[in-house]
């Protein structure tokens, strides 16, 4: 079909050529026979006597403009540029030049008796204009409009005559371009070079940014990055900072650009939209570790979607996959992101080594990676306050999640932030096992380790909601307003500080699968009122569908981090717009700040597993003492965890007492003892995970362990005299 169209549109085309060359010789013969006719009427013919006699006495006298008119018309059917609807304006011009001076010719032969004639159009016109205007008004007026008509009659024709035989730059610009559209069909090699040699001394070249450039303007924007956050010292025990020296260095240190490779890729970005009917001109050129930014500036008139719209025909003609249309208002330009032939890597040392980072007072600094102008993206996780981190397998999430780590470890003892490790997956965060910084409210301090357990993880959050109401008792008790104010009250009486307590959770979709209800009303009324007593979430997930990130969660986590996603709905969901579908993996990213309405693309630093080992190591060679603040002790009492006590309470503990009873289980057992059906049927899934039934394959019959529902219910009997 598409072939046909193409076929039926090349035909079109070539018949409106065809009519257009037979309407410009038209009009030359047209010309050239009616000189002859005007100049020797007699010797014509009798064709040409008779085109005499019905023109001479339909126009009089003026009828020897027309083959002016005729000249004209051909000198504009030669232009091909001009525009059709101008040229049919042009002839209707003509038209009423031709008639007015066939009215002048008539007014002037009944006032001054001159031997001229208007012909029949001037007889039946004239009279009006006299008994109208009376016979010297009407003849001024006549004689304004036919001159005014006659004169821009003959600057039009000769406009035309000195455009279409004579050069003009317009047209050796555009013969330029046509041989450099025709160069598109070669080599790549030979396109470069073609395109750099036509447009080497006729087209302004862009500005390509350079190293020193974006030295001057990571200075410029290091500052304001940057939210400023006293960092109170404690001096109980020491501890020194992980140093830059156990990572590797910045991959990025001798990164150079091939200047001549950016300016033909920006010369054929060009003319690929000029194909479309796009006028734009390339501004400037802003290369990347990962990807090259090309700033058009577009002509007036032309909308930004008519650039989305061809983003595939420009991902085609650029040879390039994930390419990216940004719209950058501070700048008036459009930024056409196209991804680099040779990707480079961004480590977390260059990042780390910046003075943003370094003067940074921040406790919760996070260093995410670079821009795509090679700049170090410096953030602070307490103006968020919360994170919500989404990307697909393979895209760089749990290294990102690693990256965020990392950062707060160089900026922040252990007594000063602690981490609530909660990583389904149980391998992702394994290496923190035995840091200081490791928190769980519900043990003693040195027993705190990562949270594996979804059923562990609801409790270890449901307690974090208590120590967050603690904390706002004591906060009002001090009279401070939030966590900086209680620290900075605390080291002026030489009293204990309290310290930050950052969730990290590698896998949210597991948590929702399992226990959707306790986590989501836990994380909802965490994100809503933690920020003030220094709780902070990070929330992972590599499945963000709308029953992961539901709509309460993603209402009070503002701040977004996408890596590369698998469809555009999964990037709705977690960016609330399309573009992370077109990301290239591997660390490529789009963080959206709190507030703000559009994304800012990243490449996250990357950080090996030998890395981080040595940092760890280094951090657990110290020997700091692993212990909490008395308030969470309080909080937490003196009986030791005990999660099945916790969880399902009195309803598993009469479940169990009926099914021993009963010698049998069935949904509608459970649903005529506890009156609901989906009471029911969440008691079957707990009895089925925890292994008190199981129903093999091939039947449809529930088997009991009687020994475990036993062994069960001696081991909680106190939770059996609570329910009875």
């Amino acid at each position: 079909m598409r072939k046909i169209k193409k076929f039926s549109s090349k035909k079109q085309s070539d018949l409106k050529n065809k009519n257009s060359e037979l309407a410009t010789l038209f009009f030359f013969l047209g010309f050239v026979l009616s000189v002859y006719i005007f100049i020797v009427p007699y010797k014509s013919g009798i064709l040409g006597k008779a085109f005499f006699t019905v023109i001479f006495g339909t126009f009089g006298t003026a009828s020897y403009i027309l083959p002016l008119i005729f000249l004209q018309r051909f000198v504009i059917m030669c232009d091909r540029d001009h525009n059709k609807f101008k040229k049919k304006y042009y002839f209707i011009w003509s038209l009423i030049c031709f008639i007015s001076c066939s009215i002048l010719f008539e007014s002037m032969r009944f006032i001054f008796a001159f031997k001229i004639h208007g012909g029949w159009i001037g007889n039946n016109l004239y009279p009006f204009f006299k008994d109208f205007l009376d016979v010297w008004p009407s003849f001024v007026v006549v004689l304004i409009v036919s001159a005014f008509f006659f004169i821009n009659f003959l600057r039009i024709f000769i406009n035309f005559l000195g455009r279409n035989f004579f050069i003009s730059p317009k047209n050796v610009t555009s013969s330029k371009e046509k041989k450099s559209k025709n160069i598109i069909c070669g080599d790549k090699n030979k396109i470069q070079k073609n395109i750099i040699e036509n447009t080497k001394h006729e087209l302004v070249k862009p500005n390509i940014i350079s190293k020193q450039d974006k030295q001057e303007k990571k200075k410029k924007i290091a500052q304001p990055i940057i939210v400023n956050q006293e960092k109170i010292p404690c001096k109980n025990f020491n501890y020194t900072l992980p140093y830059t020296d156990l990572l590797k260095n910045d991959f990025n240190e001798n990164f150079e650009t091939n200047k001549a490779e950016l300016l033909a890729k920006a010369e054929l970005l060009r003319i690929t939209l000029s194909d479309f009917g796009i006028n734009a001109k390339v501004k400037d050129i802003i290369p990347g570790p990962l990807v090259t930014r090309y700033d058009l500036i577009l002509s007036p008139g032309v909308r930004i979607q008519a650039v989305s719209n061809i983003i595939d025909n420009i991902s085609l003609a650029m040879r390039s996959a994930s390419i990216r249309v940004v719209n950058i208002p501070e700048k008036a330009v459009v930024g056409i992101e196209v991804p680099n032939s040779s990707n480079l890597v961004v480590g977390l040392r260059g990042i780390l080594e910046e003075s943003a980072f370094k003067n940074s007072k921040s406790l919760l600094t996070l260093a995410l990676g670079k821009t795509t102008e090679g700049l170090g993206y410096i953030v602070n996780l307490t103006s968020m306050p919360h994170l919500l981190i989404a990307g697909a397998t393979g895209s760089g999430k749990s290294i990102g999640v690693h990256t965020i780590i990392l950062s707060i470890l160089y900026k922040a003892r252990p007594d000063e932030v602690k981490f609530v490790l909660i990583d389904p997956k149980h391998v992702e965060m394994s290496v923190y096992k035995d840091i200081p910084h490791i928190y769980n409210p519900c043990v003693r301090a040195i027993e705190a380790d990562i949270i594996t357990n979804s059923k562990e993880a609801s409790e270890v959050l449901k307690k974090l909601v208590l120590v967050m109401n603690e904390r706002y008792a004591k906060f009002a008790k001090n009279g401070v307003r939030n966590i900086e104010d209680y620290n900075n009250k605390m080291f002026e009486i030489f009293e204990k500080k309290e310290f930050y307590i950052v969730v990290i959770i590698d896998e949210l979709a597991d948590l929702m699968l399992l226990v959707q209800k306790e986590i989501e009303d836990s994380i909802q009324r965490l994100s809503q009122m933690a920020r003030a007593v220094g709780i902070h979430l990070i929330l992972a997930t590599q499945r963000p569908s709308v029953n992961v990130i539901t709509g309460v969660i993603k209402a009070n986590l503002p701040a977004r981090l996408s890596f590369q996603m698998t469809s555009k709905v999964d990037s709705r969901v977690i960016l609330d717009m399309i573009g992370a579908e077109r990301l290239m993996g591997k660390g490529d990213m789009l963080f959206l700040p709190p507030g703000e309405s559009r994304p800012v693309r990243l490449q996250g630093a990357y950080v090996s597993l030998n890395e981080t080992e040595k940092i760890v190591s280094f951090v657990k060679e110290q020997n700091f003492p692993r212990m909490y603040e008395p308030m969470v002790v309080e909080v937490v009492g003196k009986e030791s965890f005990n999660a099945n006590e916790l969880k399902w309470g009195k309803d598993l503990i009469s479940a169990l007492k009926l099914i021993k009873k009963r010698k049998r289980v069935s949904q509608d057992l459970l649903k005529a003892n506890f009156g609901s059906s989906a009471r029911a049927t969440n008691l079957l899934s707990i009895l089925e995970t925890e292994g008190f039934i199981a129903k093999p394959e091939g039947t449809n019959k529930w088997q009991i362990d009687y020994g475990r529902i036993e062994e069960y219910l001696e081991d909680n009997r106190k939770l059996e005299k609570y329910s009875e």
